[in-house]
């Protein structure tokens, strides 16, 4: 089992929370972030290692779930992860927005250093409403260097045409 990452790393991971997640959906995403969780080192200390995590939830809206400042040990994080409950809404998803929200507000602050890594994962459950916040927001990731991923529980042609 190995355990990364050796570079210290920002990671914000955005859970959907749009009206059509369903909640067997929200479970699935939730399984892949606590899988994720259990095999890197969480930084426990001010000690320049490890990753510090961030979840944010977005729909339409994005708004803090976990900052990096909330939880220094793991078993906390975990924890926390398994705590949060879908949020019933009526918004619809904006993948692009929240990817903004985040590169703009949450990895704006992140720990200074040369091996800094920027790493943003979005979970989503659909397409997303708005492909040109989705592909500015691409764009601008390229810019401050932050590396993306999106795991979809569908397949996600607009997602996947904005990141050709």
């Amino acid at each position: 089992n190995v355990k990364c990452p050796a570079y210290p790393t920002e990671l914000v991971i955005g859970l959907d929370m749009s009206e059509d997640v369903t909640p067997q959906g929200f479970e699935r995403m939730r399984s892949v972030v606590l899988r994720l969780l259990d095999n890197i080192n969480i930084a426990e200390s001010s000690c320049p290692t490890g990753a510090r995590v961030a979840v944010v939830s977005y729909s339409s809206y994005t708004k803090y779930l976990i900052r990096f400042t909330d939880y220094h040990r793991k078993r906390q994080l975990i924890e926390a992860v398994n705590n949060i409950g879908l949020e019933r809404t009526t918004n619809r998803r904006n993948i692009g927005a929240a990817m903004r929200f985040v590169g703009r507000n949450v990895l704006k602050r992140v720990r200074k250093g040369v091996l800094m890594r920027k790493v943003a994962i979005f979970l989503t459950a659909g397409e997303s409403q708005d492909s040109t916040s989705l592909t500015t927001a691409i764009l601008e990731y390229k810019a401050l260097n932050i590396k993306l991923g999106v795991v979809s529980l569908r397949n996600v042609p607009n997602i996947r045409r904005a990141f050709e």
